[in-house]
């Protein structure tokens, strides 16, 4: 069967190199692969099953349908979501692909550079070729070859894409395996507050604008029965003027039905440092107020040491230039009790707020 070329031309003459009119096949499966593999005698065997019909079986036959635990009503089913009824498959397996043309990332994005790294992830800018829009793609770094280390990873897509948007919580828009890595396609930002924070001291003004926001999207979050647990200013991003709170790697619900993995520790509260769960959404609380605390000083919050026991111990010092209202607002956000710590709901109503609205529209 031959193989029909098409020829792909850029919209502008500006495109780089890479971008550049290429030809490439109508049929990037190949026909090759299609075909029965030569084997020899001392490999062929009742067991064997060639790569090619495994390529085809993924391409084919999608994962199993995930329960999402963030949906109160949500249950695993045996079912694609077009209502092709299957048999379960005892572990969750991701499709693959990779050298054979079947690249979703290569094929849909073109990767501008990489904005940002972690432990186990890294993140890109990229361009969206259906549609000409920028995004931001992150991808797990390690290959997640175990069924429990897939769903763990997919405990941040689940819970994006359970509390649904918000103009204080970085977008989300789709998520893949690939090569058994997990790609999540999410709204693209300015900046996180990170590459700011040591640049120069943030005013008053400037830290409520941020503590304001961030904390309704914590009200919208807790609203739902989900926690962050790693509220810090890496994870506090700004697209056009407007604070989002990002990377829920570590999001789990507040009735702790769901495993829980703390975050950034210079960030948590002694009781989370101590195993005690029974105050999750006060947690997120604390690491708010030890992130403004962090930006109104200029500098990171220490691992350890005396300065790290104080702050657990609500003993902060006083803040030179700012109000007392904010500084007693502090120091409630991080009190070392969690029940005297106000709800995200409690401080967003709180009138320090209104006096900078009134600052801020003057």
């Amino acid at each position: 069967m031959p193989i029909f070329t098409v020829s792909v031309r850029p919209f502008s003459s500006d495109l780089s190199g890479q971008q550049q009119p290429v030809d490439i096949p109508t049929d990037t499966f190949g026909t090759d692969e299609m075909k029965s593999e030569k084997i020899s005698e001392s490999e062929k065997g009742p067991s064997y099953v060639s790569q090619s019909a495994i390529a085809l079986r993924y391409r084919v036959m999608p994962p199993p349908c995930i329960r999402n635990p963030y949906l109160g009503d949500a249950s695993e089913i045996d079912a694609d979501p077009f209502g092709n009824r299957r048999s379960k498959y005892p572990v969750f397996n991701p499709a693959i692909s990779g050298n054979d043309g079947l690249s979703r990332y290569r094929t849909d994005f073109h990767e501008i550079e990489q904005i940002g790294s972690g432990n186990f992830s890294r993140v890109f800018k990229v361009f969206k070729r259906i549609d000409g829009c920028m995004y931001a793609v992150k991808h797990s770094t390690k290959q997640l070859h175990q069924d429990t280390d897939r769903r763990k990873a997919l405990m941040e897509v689940q819970a994006l894409a359970a509390l649904g948007p918000h103009e204080n919580v970085v977008g989300y828009y789709s998520s893949w395996f690939e090569n058994e890595h997990l790609y999540i396609q999410m709204e693209l930002c300015d900046h996180s507050l990170s590459n700011k924070k040591y640049s120069k001291l943030f005013s008053e003004v400037e830290v409520l604008e941020a503590m304001y926001q961030v904390a309704k999207a914590l009200q919208f979050i807790h609203q739902r029965g989900v926690g962050h647990l790693d509220v810090k200013p890496d994870n506090i991003y700004v697209k056009n003027g407007v604070y989002k709170l990002g990377d829920f790697g570590c999001a789990t619900l507040l009735d702790k039905s769901q495993p829980i993995e703390e975050g950034d520790a210079r960030y948590m509260p002694q009781e989370i440092l101590n195993e005690n769960y029974d105050h999750l959404d006060k947690v997120d609380i604390f690491s708010l107020g030890a992130a403004i605390y962090e930006l109104i000083r200029g500098s990171s919050l220490p691992e350890s040491g005396p300065h790290f026991l104080n702050i657990r111990e609500g003993k902060l010092p006083l803040l030179p230039g700012h109000s007392l209202q904010f500084q007693n607002l502090l120091k409630a956000m991080m009190d070392p009790d969690p029940t005297r710590r106000p709800s995200a709901k409690s401080l967003v109503d709180n009138p320090i707020f209104e006096r900078w609205q009134r600052n801020a529209n003057k």
